[in-house]
């Protein structure tokens, strides 16, 4: 047999086991990073416009970022609108002042856009000119901005652009005039004359999706760098200047536009029930002093904010809540059902008494809500255990697990949820993603997620993580969807997630796999030791590899190698730092990007230590992070590393931090699935998921329950690139496509390799 030639298959499609499928399990997850909100959903073309943004959001921001000006521009907090809002601008004719929008305004030729501000007029006489201008300052669409004098007034005027382009909104004021302005927008409206809340072709692409729920509004961003940026959502709902804007966890800006009212009127247009995730009484642990905690005195208040907006979502108009839900133009509640507490969180003492305040209060309060439980940042380790330990203590419905991991973890742990307990919580697969955005790691993710929906039982709800990232401002990888000004670009996973959602089945049957399903995992090759110190500079001596010495070295950015070292080894050495603020890692085994361990001694902002094991070219980390002081300047630190086979052990300064075993356990590329519904007409369908994550096509033979029966259907199939590409802020290098399935009794049918294949099928 040729290495191209199809690899048998036979699949024996059973009975039901007894699961049925949340009709909830496939969602999304939309969290304000990568600009994802501003920038992003949020079809505000301006940036900046409220002049709110301040060296908290990114140092040498301020009031005047994104715009430009010519003429007396003053800053002034003196009056403002209103207190959240406390920065406006004072402007003495003449004066020009532009907003570049992110990145650039495009205008559509003959295209509304609505514009609004307050104004104040000063002094003076004339009004001011409004101009959405192109690079050469011609006007694609032009008005005239009428000020009444008296204080503050609230303006709006449609912007009708002659001709399209790339733009930006020019404010002209002419000599003899002073003029006060504040909260700015340009938004462009909708077919029925409206200014549109969020950007169109965004919602399009979610809602091709088919997400059951949407959570929101994260993540980091939901329990915040510290108590002060906790996410309150009271501070988010009503007039925007009424919002308080805040910094953003992962480093720009929240003009909270987007707020409460707006994450419940987009599950309504995406057709999802609402999950808000709230912080548990602390904030984020990744940051200098770990997590801070609301004081006991204040959890009262806190606890009521909580049940508070629950009654926000689901309270009649008679209700507090429900009276102000309807005075912002939506009486009708929301049907909230799921309220995520914690995210991600370190299980502290702190962290356990005031998750049971909120838990204990929502559930004597509102029963018709489900609370889901926080197990952690990562699928094993310290606050994983303890998390899950303290849900089935608290008898927690359900807990979010999160895992960004390599293909490789996902291929390895298809029997993750085999052995959980039926008795305990269900699980929430929050957060996951295969590290990369190549057709790889879309495959291996389809393959968990097939054996997601057999463990039904358990895994009562899933989300991808991230959603959505802005090209030019991401600050993590991979993400579901990108985009840019002009353009939607969906990634492989992207499909992979839409192939789940729009098919669906109604409960679990029995599937058989005969034929070459596994890929062995060998041995880690030997290599060599090499060195790095990204944002530092380093000295190392006193080394050795295997007893023998190793002659000093100074080790910077680029890497430096130590000598060889095999599957077994002893690496010793003395790392003093010379200069900088990180630490050093070693990488011990392995060639290129291939295959080899990690140790980062200083890891996230120099505060941790961390083991990793590279496979594919993608790294896992696979022990810590753990808690650690990190490299200081001229500060020598003793490191000892010993490789006994798949045994990894870490000593620094004489403490042993790490003693894990590596896992080499064979990967299952090749994965089946298969759920039934009751079609239409009455008949039974199936719904086979088959992912072939291997060079070889496959040609498979089915057997039905029925016996030797034909097979109609139509399959939809993600198949005909490299395993490896794909590749951040591209779109998905392969479409799905859509096949007709119509086999005799015993027929095969060829898989192609490195593919996905959702099939709907009918016996006869």
């Amino acid at each position: 047999m040729s290495d191209t030639a199809p690899v048998p298959l036979s699949l024996t499609l059973g009975e039901p086991t007894g699961v049925t499928l949340d009709p909830d399990l496939w969602g999304i997850f939309l969290e304000d990073i990568n600009w994802s909100l501003d920038g992003g959903l949020n079809a505000e073309l301006l940036r900046n416009g409220d002049f709110e943004f301040t060296h908290a959001d990114r140092p040498g921001w301020g009031p005047l970022t994104a715009w430009q000006h010519t003429g007396e521009v003053e800053i002034r907090t003196e009056d403002p609108v209103h207190p959240h809002n406390g920065t406006y601008v004072r402007l003495t004719g003449p004066v020009t002042l532009t907003n570049e929008g992110f990145d650039a305004i495009r205008v559509e030729a003959g295209a509304r856009y609505r514009f609004s501000a307050f104004t104040w007029r000063v002094q003076g006489v004339g009004e001011a000119a409004l101009a959405i201008v192109d690079a050469a300052g011609e006007p694609l669409a032009q008005a005239t901005l009428a000020t009444p004098e008296g204080g503050w007034h609230e303006a709006s005027l449609d912007l009708v652009a002659e001709r399209g382009g790339l733009g930006r909104l020019r404010v002209t004021v002419p000599r003899g005039l002073t003029l006060e302005l504040d909260a700015l927008s340009l938004r462009p409206c909708g077919s029925d004359g409206e200014p549109l809340t969020f950007r169109q072709d965004l919602v399009d692409t979610l809602r091709a999706l088919e997400p059951s729920f949407v959570r929101f509004p994260g993540g980091c961003v939901a329990h915040g760098l510290g108590l002060g940026n906790l996410y309150h959502w009271k501070q988010t709902v009503g007039p925007r200047e009424e919002r308080v804007p805040s910094f953003n966890t992962w480093g720009y800006h929240q003009s909270r536009q987007i707020g409460y009212l707006e994450y419940f009127e987009l599950c309504e247009l995406l057709g999802a029930t609402p999950m808000p995730i709230v912080a548990a009484g602390v904030s984020c642990q990744n940051l200098r002093g770990r997590a801070a905690c609301i004081p006991m005195e204040d959890m009262p208040a806190y606890v009521q904010d909580i049940l508070d907006l629950v009654e926000f979502a689901n309270g009649g108009p008679d209700t507090r809540w429900g009276a102000r839900r309807a005075e912002l133009g939506h009486p009708e509640p929301f049907g909230l059902r799921w309220l995520g507490l914690g995210n991600e969180d370190e299980i502290t003492r702190d962290f356990e008494v005031r998750y049971a305040m909120v838990a204990e209060a929502l559930a004597s309060q509102h029963p018709e809500v489900t609370v889901i439980g926080t197990a952690g940042p990562q699928p094993f380790g310290p606050d994983f255990e303890r998390g899950w330990e303290f849900a089935r203590e608290q008898r927690v419905a359900v807990v979010d697990e999160h895992a960004y991991r390599t293909p490789r973890w996902f291929h390895q742990n298809l029997d993750r949820y085999d052995d959980y307990d039926r008795e305990g919580p269900a699980v929430y697969f929050g957060e996951y993603a295969a590290r990369t955005n190549s057709v790889r790691s879309a495959l291996a993710e389809a393959a968990f997620m097939i054996t997601m929906e057999r463990n039904g039982d358990i895994v009562r709800l899933a989300s991808y993580a991230p959603l959505l990232a802005r090209l030019g401002t991401t600050q993590w990888v991979p993400d579901l969807i990108y985009f840019d000004a002009d353009d939607v670009l969906p990634s492989a996973s992207y499909h992979v997630q839409r192939m789940f959602s729009v098919e669906r089945g109604e409960a679990v049957v029995d599937v058989a796999l005969e034929g070459e399903t596994h890929v062995p995992v060998p041995p880690r090759p030997a290599g060599n030791v090499r060195l790095a110190a990204p944002g530092a500079r380093v000295r190392v001596d006193d080394a050795s590899i295997d007893g023998a010495p190793v002659a000093p070295v100074e080790v910077g950015e680029s890497e430096v190698e130590l000598g060889a070292i095999g599957a077994d080894g002893v690496v010793e050495l003395t790392a003093t730092r010379v200069e900088g603020s990180e630490g050093m890692i070693v990488r011990l085994g392995g060639t290129g990007t291939d295959d080899f361990l990690q140790v980062d001694l200083g890891s996230w902002q120099n505060k941790t230590t961390v083991v990793h094991s590279f496979a594919d070219g993608i790294s896992n980390d696979i022990d810590g992070p753990y808690a650690h002081p990190g490299m200081s300047t001229d500060v020598p630190m003793r490191v000892r590393i010993a490789l006994d086979g798949p045994r990894i052990r870490v000593w620094v300064d004489d403490e042993l931090r790490h003693d894990l075993v590596e896992d080499r356990r064979p990967e299952q590329r090749v994965v089946a699935g298969c759920t039934v519904r009751t079609a239409e007409d009455g008949t039974r369908e199936h719904v086979l998921r088959l992912v072939n994550a291997t060079d070889r096509p496959r040609r498979a033979t089915f057997a039905l329950p029925e016996g030797g029966a034909a097979l109609r259907g139509v399959a939809t199939v993600l198949a005909g690139a490299d395993p490896d590409a794909g590749q951040p802020f591209e779109a998905s290098p392969v479409e799905p496509r859509e096949v007709a399935i119509d086999l005799a009794a015993g027929e095969p049918w060829e898989i192609p390799a490195w593919s996905f294949t959702v099939a709907v099928l009918r016996a006869g």
